[in-house]
Parts: structure tokens; sequence; C-alpha cells
């Protein structure tokens, strides 16, 4: 490490305060001198005596003559202080005064270690002996400590991973359970006819009335020359897990009618079409069912469209 560019913490600043505190005092004494001679002058006689005139003259020859050196002395020691070499002077001197610490402190370890040498060297070689098997025992007492809670870190680590591989166990049957296994639809002619049932929104949307009307109440309607679109209304339609004795009478009354009910289910609603599938099979009708993505919007009747077969 370079010693030479480290500027001492306070040696430039005591030179300096001590400059000032000169400058300072000799100006102090030029104003008490002036101040001491017109005071002398304003409580004399309008006609003082010639040699208190001459004196007062040799004051103030005085005081200007301090006050014209204290002004050269603080531009001498301004010029040296601002000066390169004065500067480096100063660092100088600050480095050899921090190197004097140090090889007073490495002087001082040097002894301090010449004396423990001095001190091992006149203990017993069996006391020092003792020592350091006890120091080993301490270390090997330490050693194994630390493999013993290695090992049971291990151990943990072990116990906690069985842990996580039987909750993944617990989770995955949870979910097994959780899921039903849906069984493919059967399909077969029928000569019955068709009534769809939108499911959407987690309710039942009936594209005919009982009477096999269209259901204007349920359902909006856009009828346009090829085509029907069919747009459930929100909030309308058959509740199926709160209005299940509507839900039933309806599908009794198609049953009567000789129908089958064409179910297309939206992904939203899939639990509620479990449901209703039972209702309907408990009412005696077949049904045939067909997922319906939302991505593909309202459910559109064409002349010729595709029919989910009845189960």
């Amino acid at each position: 490490m370079s010693l030479r560019h480290q500027r001492p913490s306070d040696s430039l600043d005591m030179l300096l305060d001590t400059m000032c505190n000169t400058f300072g005092g000799i100006i102090m004494l030029a104003v008490l001198v002036t101040l001491l001679s017109s005071t002398e002058r304003q409580s004399s006689n309008p006609t003082p005596p010639i040699d208190t005139q001459e004196m007062l003259r040799r004051r103030i020859a005085i005081a200007e003559e301090n006050l014209r050196k204290a002004v050269e002395l603080r531009t001498t020691w301004q010029a040296k202080v601002e000066n390169e070499r004065w500067k480096e002077q100063v660092e100088l001197l600050a480095t050899r005064q921090q190197l004097q610490e140090e090889i007073k402190a490495i002087q001082e370890a040097a002894e301090q270690g010449a004396k423990e040498l001095d001190s091992s060297a006149s203990s017993d070689p069996a006391e020092r002996l003792k020592a350091l098997n006890a120091q080993l025992m301490e270390a090997q007492l330490r050693k194994n400590s630390a493999q013993n809670s290695l090992a049971a870190s291990k151990d943990n680590v072990e116990r906690l991973n069985m842990r996580i591989a039987a909750m993944e166990k617990q989770a995955k049957d949870l979910v097994d359970n959780s899921q039903r296994q849906l069984r493919l639809p059967k399909e077969h002619e029928t000569g019955k006819r068709v009534i769809y049932v939108i499911v959407r929104y987690g309710r039942i949307y009936p594209c005919r009335d009982s009477d096999l009307d269209r259901n204007e109440t349920d359902i909006e309607w856009t009828l346009n020359r090829s085509d029907q679109i069919a747009e459930p209304i929100k909030g309308k339609g058959f509740d199926p897990s709160g209005n299940v004795t509507g839900l039933s009478k309806y599908f009794r009354d198609l049953s009567q009618n000789s129908a089958y009910v064409a179910f297309l289910v939206f992904e939203d609603s899939f639990p509620e079409f479990l449901r209703t599938k039972q209702i309907a099979i408990a009412s005696g009708l077949t049904y045939g069912w067909q997922p319906w993505k939302l991505s593909r919007g309202a459910v559109t009747f064409v002349e010729d469209g595709y029919t989910p077969k009845p189960q």
C-alpha cells in the first residue's frame, strides 16, 4: 500500500491554525495600540506637550510596522502552504510518523512472540503434550458433533422426502377419486323427436317448451333464411340444483310426447349436465350429448345439422 499520498489527519490544520492565531494576535495588538493612542489624544489638552505627540507618532509607527510584518508573514506562510514541496514535506513527515508507529507495533508483536516462545521452551514437554492432546480431543469432539448433526439432518431429509411422497400419493388418490370416468355414449338410431337442450351458465335452456313450441322466454333467437341462432339469456332457464321439480315435470311431459333430449353442453356447465341427465333418465327419457366449446359462440341450427345420437 502506498503511503506517500496519505494525508495527515491534523498536521496541516494545526499549522494553519497557528498561523491564523499569530496573525490575529498581531492585528489585535495594532488595533489596541491605535485605540489607546486615539483615547490619549482625545483626553489630552488641545495643546499637548511635544514629547507626548512624539510618543504617539512612535507608537503609530511601531503599530504600522507590526501590521506590515504581520501581512508579510501571512503572505509567506500562505505561499509555503500552497507550495507543492512544502505539502510533500508534510506528507513525508506524516508517513514517517506512521512508519514509526508500525515499526513499534511490529517490535511489540515480536517481543510478545519471543516471550511466548520462551514460555513454551521453559515449560515441561509433558505438560505441553498434555495441553495439545486436550486440544486434539476437543477438536475431535467438535468433529463428532458436526458429523452427528449432519447424519441427523440426512435422516430428517429422508423422512421429509418420504412424507412428501406419501402426500403426493394421497393427493393423487384424492384427485383420482374426485374425477369421474365418463362412459362414451353408445349410439343407436331412434325414431323419436329430438329436443335440443343447451347447458350453459350453470343452467338448463330447453330449445322447446313442453308443448314443443320454440322457447323464447329463456333463449334469444336470431332467425335467418338458412339457420337459426340460439343465444341463452344469462340467469334464465332451469337451475338443476334448485328447481329440480320444474325440470322433472318438463322431462316427464317430453317423455309423454315420445321425444328424446340432445344436450349441447358448454365447458362451463358440465357438472350441471351430469345432474340434469340423471333427472332425464329418472323421467324415462333417452338422451344424447355433445360438448360445446365457449370459443364456438352461440349454437346455430341448420336444416341438416348434426344431431347427437341417443344413448
